[in-house]
């Protein structure tokens, strides 16, 4: 994506999530942001600290997976470093479309640190496979400690968390199959490919098969390099386990931060957090913006939260989507700083060397 449209894209998301709170509130009726500020002032410092260490854990627990798989093909790299490359993921899946931008800019900054472009396909692939597994792995969680929950929601919520879910089940589908069957993969979308510009769904068959080409080859790339390191793949998907049961708990943990004193359960809230996510995969607009507002809305409604609900929603958006963008970029802006600091160094350093020879 260039640059130009990166910067669309990031004044369009924020203009939707301004559109998004203004629904939120509106819809609400008599909800308003000096109540949810009062609400959040007078909530359990303990559970908001608690709430805090889940938000981070987004970051911190990718920022592990990606450096358990870099350190599996040899190349060692500090916390920070890590922390880098998944701050850059997470704030560029938040400002791009179905999260385009997120692992391309990822990719870069490895490729910066000095790793190879092989090592970092291969870490990307490897971790968005996981990644997809443990997305997968939260819906059957789910449907466990609240089995009742999916079925109060409406038909239309119904429709995009059902949607989600089938997208992420072909993803894993796909995936599974270009990493073990990738030139069968290869000769069946060359096939469809090719029916579809017979019937003119595309004008440029040539152009994509060459981007399947190129898909195929990274998979493939992928799989003969993780053979046998099953202990590199378990690692993998329980640290984007960790990282998704984290962004998730961040509900529940204001959910007690707030005070709640009515019937619903905690695990009720978790589901309705974990199926708006899920949800929020039939959605290409940033952050699942609107999906998960949505989703979130009309499973705290079947729970009869009430206002307390509106307020939980604006509250845990804020810390798990809002906030935890802003420190990612944080996190990238210095980065990329030290990054600049660091060649400018070494360049000084080589210029030095070479007045004394």
């Amino acid at each position: 994506m260039s640059m130009k449209r990166r910067i669309i894209w990031a004044l369009l998301t924020v203009v939707i999530a301004a559109l998004t709170i203004r629904t939120v509130y509106a819809y609400s009726g008599s909800l308003s942001p000096a109540q949810v500020q009062e609400s959040f002032e007078g909530a359990s410092p303990g559970w908001i600290a608690m709430t805090v260490l889940c938000m981070m854990g987004f970051i911190v627990f990718e920022a592990l997976a990606i450096l358990r798989i870099l350190h599996a093909f040899g190349y060692r790299k500090n916390l920070f470093q890590g922390l880098y490359y998944s701050a850059g993921d997470q704030f560029f899946s938040a400002i791009t479309p179905s999260a385009s931008g997120g692992q391309p800019a990822s990719g870069l900054f490895m490729g910066a640190d000095g790793i190879p472009g092989a090592v970092i396909t291969v870490t990307l692939i490897l971790n968005l496979v996981m990644y997809t597994a443990a997305t997968l792995s939260v819906g059957i969680i789910s449907l466990v400690i609240s089995p009742g929950m999916i079925l109060q929601y409406a038909p239309f919520a119904k429709v995009l968390i059902i949607g989600g879910a089938l997208m992420m089940a072909l993803l894993m589908i796909l995936f599974i199959g270009l990493l073990r069957k990738g030139e069968v993969m290869l000769s069946v979308g060359r096939r469809i490919i090719g029916f579809c510009a017979r019937i003119h769904l595309t004008k440029r068959p040539e152009h994509w098969t060459e981007k399947l080409e190129n898909l195929v080859r990274d998979h493939n790339l992928c799989a003969r390099s993780v053979a046998g390191k099953k202990r590199v793949l378990v690692s993998a998907y329980l640290l984007n386990l960790a990282q998704r049961i984290s962004q998730i708990t961040v509900t529940l943990m204001l959910f007690y931060a707030l005070g709640w004193r009515g019937t619903a359960a905690g695990t009720d809230v978790w589901a309705v957090q974990a199926f708006a996510q899920i949800g929020s995969n039939c959605v290409p607009i940033p952050g699942g913006m609107g999906a998960v507002d949505y989703l979130m809305l009309d499973g705290f409604d079947s729970l009869s939260l009430g206002e307390f609900g509106y307020q939980l929603q604006i509250l845990s958006r804020s810390f798990s989507f809002y906030i935890c963008t802003l420190v990612s970029g944080l996190i990238v802006l210095i980065g990329y700083a030290a990054n600049r600091i660091r060649r400018s160094r070494h360049q000084e350093s080589q210029e030095e060397t070479g007045h004394q020879e």
